[in-house]
């Protein structure tokens, strides 16, 4: 066997491939038949073409042993192992499943020659690729979007990377090409995948953002009949490791991660009370979350049409004007309220609260009052009813009295460090010097410095002693474990209109999968285009989290997305080789059975367990 150029005009432009070819006979006349197609070898140079033609045929002959110096060069080992498993699969190609026959298939060999040559994981694999051909993804991408079935498959891969093995595309690359088996699902031009061309398959996702929302949002919504009224909103931000200069929406704001440092992006998510999303925008960094809720309200319309939908948010989104708006527009509302209500908290009565346990065995205790809101619609002004929530709880007021602790110890180990420092002859202990290290103290430390009552003791300009008192009876002390609930639903009944608001948290579990297991933060690329690329293809893959988790939860398995991903895992794709008595390499491809836990994930979703049994073929030159 040898390498041969082959010479190719294309539109004026000369291209350069390679096969692998052997010489034989044909009736007398030496003729060259193509083995395989090697393309343009550009990772090797050309003066070690012939090595490779000759590992390749020892790989081919069973002469697996590395005996030699000269077989030990890095590159045409991987190259010659590479193009050994394409010669393997292109035989492999026309040999059906072998599940279900019953025929005995008995055969002479040579035990001690068996090896398993590759392993893949293809648990999860299988188990994301059903999902997405039960959602038709596929098919309305090629019929109605009008990519290629290239392309097509590339976004499904781009997709299974980002729901299996998140991470950069040259890393994801590097994973769909050696460790997973998913290239034995989707099949490409090349026979494999780059960086570059799982960027433009994210490109072309993102280019058509809005109608694949729209038709998975549809879809999700046909399957499991959901007709949900209550709708949630929310922002998050991920911040970017690198100056993101050439990116518009790269900016410093306020980072829920503490990343002040850094530049961000700012994504709005709407989902539905089960935390299946609907529509997703991306903002700037420092945009205020008040400002994007009319955007919201035109993507609500859109998806609710002519029903009356109840939105879900939170304080930092509920302003007296969007809560108008959300009115004018024809929305009901449940929110946090941004007022403190004085008023109200003079009239809380615990003879008048009503208690009940929710699903976490924790006490609540509400009591509802009665207010009006004033809004325009059409020119007109309309008076609105609310109902008005007081809610107390003993495991909220656990939570913020703990992080008011934590905020304590901060500001008391810097203030006990300043203390420390007037012990030291050479500090400056002056009392300019001092009151700006107590400044910049509280300006870290904010929310917290405000209630110390901080005294010194100053002898000629110079202070010698410092000491400090926190004050119990603080708004946020008093605050802690008691908010109000504001709603324009006239509800009667507490405990619901509670569990209602409630369901704001799946949106939040909503930013938890995406910012944790399907690594959407932190952002490595600099360009606007591929940042907010990088962002859309998290969401669509959590589409399909969505998808595969609600269904689960319906046959009462709740585990986390990355718990599921572990779990298929263990399902692994084998490709093994053995001698027979005839000295004919026989070659037997299988798909190992799925372990207890995985099966029941598969029956969960009603999906076949096993892509296929059995392939076998000879491998012939």
């Amino acid at each position: 066997m040898f390498i041969k150029k082959v010479t190719n005009q294309k539109e004026g432009k000369t291209y350069i491939t390679y096969r692998l070819v052997k010489s034989v006979r044909i009736q007398g006349v030496p003729r060259h038949i193509t083995i395989l197609e090697l393309g343009s070898l550009t990772s090797i140079d050309e003066k070690k073409h012939q090595k490779l033609a000759h590992r390749i045929e020892e790989l081919i002959n069973n002469q697996l042993d590395i005996l030699s110096e000269e077989i030990l060069d890095k590159d045409v080992e991987e190259l010659a192992q590479f193009f050994y498993r394409k010669l393997i699969k292109k035989q492999l190609e026309n040999v059906s499943n072998e599940h279900g026959n019953n025929n005995k298939d008995i055969a002479e060999v040579d035990l001690s020659s068996f090896e398993t040559i590759d392993s893949h994981e293809i648990g999860g694999e299988w188990l994301c690729f059903q999902a997405i051909k039960e959602l038709g993804l596929t098919d309305f991408l090629t019929g109605q979007l009008g990519f290629t079935n290239n392309e097509t498959a590339l976004s499904q891969l781009s997709l299974l990377g980002r729901l299996l093995y998140p991470a950069s595309e040259l890393r994801t690359a590097r994973w769909l090409n050696e460790n997973s088996a998913a290239l034995e699902l989707i099949s490409v031009n090349s026979g494999v995948v780059d960086r570059n061309r799982l960027t433009d398959a994210a490109l072309s996702l993102f280019h058509n953002k809005e109608a694949i929302e729209d038709y998975l949002s549809g879809k999700l919504d046909d399957i499991f009949g959901l007709e949900d009224k209550y709708f949630l909103y929310d922002l998050t931000n991920t911040h970017f490791e690198g100056s993101a200069l050439l990116c518009k929406k790269a900016k410093f704001g306020r980072n829920k991660q503490k990343r002040n440092d850094c530049r961000q992006i700012t994504l709005g998510l709407l989902t539905d009370s089960n935390g299946i999303p609907k529509r997703s925008r991306y903002y700037p960094g420092n945009v205020g979350e008040v400002t994007t809720f009319n955007q919201v309200l035109v993507d609500l319309e859109k998806e609710t049409k002519n029903k009356k939908p109840v939105i879900v948010i939170d304080s930092g989104i509920a302003s007296e004007d969007n809560l108008k708006s959300a009115l004018s527009k024809g929305f009901d509302y449940i929110c946090v309220s941004r007022s403190g209500h004085a008023d109200l908290l003079e009239q809380v009565s615990q003879d008048k609260m009503k208690t009940f346990i929710n699903k976490n065995k924790e006490e609540i205790k509400t009591q509802f009052f009665d207010s009006e809101i004033f809004y325009e619609k059409d020119g007109e002004k309309h008076c609105q009813k609310e109902r008005i929530l007081y809610v107390e709880t003993q495991a909220k007021k656990g939570k913020e009295v703990a992080m008011i602790g934590k905020k304590r110890q901060r500001f008391e180990t810097g203030i006990e460090s300043i203390a420390s420092s007037l012990l030291k002859p050479r500090a400056d202990k002056t009392v300019i010097k001092i009151n700006q290290r107590i400044g910049r103290l509280k300006e870290r430390c904010k929310g917290i410095g405000e209630h110390y009552e901080i005294e010194f003791e100053e002898s000629q300009g110079i202070i010698v002693k410092l000491s400090w008192k926190y004050n119990p009876e603080n708004r946020a002390e008093k605050k802690a474990g008691k908010y109000f609930i504001r709603t324009s639903i006239q509800a009667d009944q507490e405990e619901l209109l509670w569990k209602l608001y409630r369901i704001l948290g799946e949106i939040e579990s909503s930013f938890k999968v995406l910012k944790s297991d399907l690594d959407m933060r932190p952002i490595f690329h600099q360009k606007g285009e591929n940042i907010e690329a990088h962002l859309n293809l998290a969401v669509l893959a959590y589409f399909i989290v969505s998808f595969i988790r609600f269904r689960l939860k319906q046959k009462d398995i709740h585990h986390r997305w990355m718990e599921i991903v572990r779990i298929m895992s263990t399902q692994k794709c084998t490709l093994n080789t053995i001698v027979d008595s005839k000295n004919r390499t026989i070659v037997l491809k299988n798909c190992t059975r799925p372990q207890q836990k995985a099966t029941e994930i598969y029956s969960a979703m009603k999906y076949k367990p096993i892509p296929f049994y059995k392939k076998k073929a000879y491998l012939t030159l």
